[in-house]
Formats: structure tokens, sequence, C-alpha cells
């Protein structure tokens, strides 16, 4: 090993590092933290159901690198660690959303509109077997103010 060479590989490292972190921060969504009303309305199995809900929901700037955590039904029960989906190839550009979301029983495609303040965005939700029931789900947000403090809400 050529002792010249060890500040070089120690600055691809440090470069390598720093990238990742550019990275990271860029997997934001660039959506304004707040309080935001949502609308949820529900198709299963390709039948519309007939009722439309409405909730409100802080969403912090924490929030804001794992896409599941802002495109999904806020009053479902958060999942469990083993049925936990995983966000893979988030896009977005001018304007629009989409991702996949790796499930251990379902598949979930989300795409969308998005805005500093607010997004619609469709799931296609289908199931990994012929047990389940395939699930599509429109959520409309808009930001209507700050957080108060998180429990306050």
């Amino acid at each position: 090993m050529n002792l010249s060479s060890i500040p070089r590989k120690a600055a691809a490292a440090i470069a390598l590092i720093g990238a990742s972190g550019v990275l990271a921060a860029a997997s934001n969504l660039d959506l304004k933290p707040g309080m935001y009303e949502s609308t949820i309305t529900y198709e299963v199995q390709n039948q519309r159901q007939g009722r439309l809900r409405t909730v409100t929901r802080c969403i912090g700037a924490e929030d804001l690198a794992d896409p599941e955590k802002i495109f999904n039904d806020p009053t479902e029960a958060p999942p469990k660690p083993q049925d936990r989906c995983w966000a893979r190839d988030l896009k977005t550009t001018g304007g629009k959303v989409s991702y996949d979301a790796d499930c251990p029983n379902r598949t979930v495609h989300v795409e969308g509109l998005l805005t500093r303040t607010g997004f619609t965005v469709i799931r296609v939700v289908k199931p990994k077997t012929t047990e389940g029931v395939s699930l599509k789900f429109t959520v409309r947000a808009s930001r209507i103010r700050d957080c108060q403090m998180r429990g306050r809400d």
C-alpha cells in the first residue's frame, strides 16, 4: 500500500459519505410540515364504498423521510414491525409523486400530485395471496395550519 494513496482514499470515502447524506436528505418529500386535513375514499374489489372519511393529523418534519407515513390512511392503526411496508423507487418531479411499497402480504403502488401544502394520491393495494382483497383508495390532503404540541391535536 502506498502512503500517498491514503489521503485520496480517505477523501473519496468522505465524499461518498457526504453524497449519501445528500441522497438521504433529497429523499425527503417537499411538503411543508403542519396540520393537514385529509379526505379518504375507498374502493374494495373495484366497488366504490359509499362513505368519505375526513380526518386531521399533524405531519412533522421527521415524517417526511417516509412516504408511507404521509400517503396512507391516518386512521389506520400503525402496522406491526413485521407488517411494515418499505417504500422504493420514490420519484418526485414536476409536482408528481410515485413509488412502490414492499409489504409482507401485499404490493402497493402510489401515485399522485404533490405541492408544498397538499397532495392527492391514489394507493392501489393488491394482496400477494388469493385470499386477500384488492383495494384502491384516494387520499386528498391540504395543510390547514401549523401543528400544536404533539398529543394535543
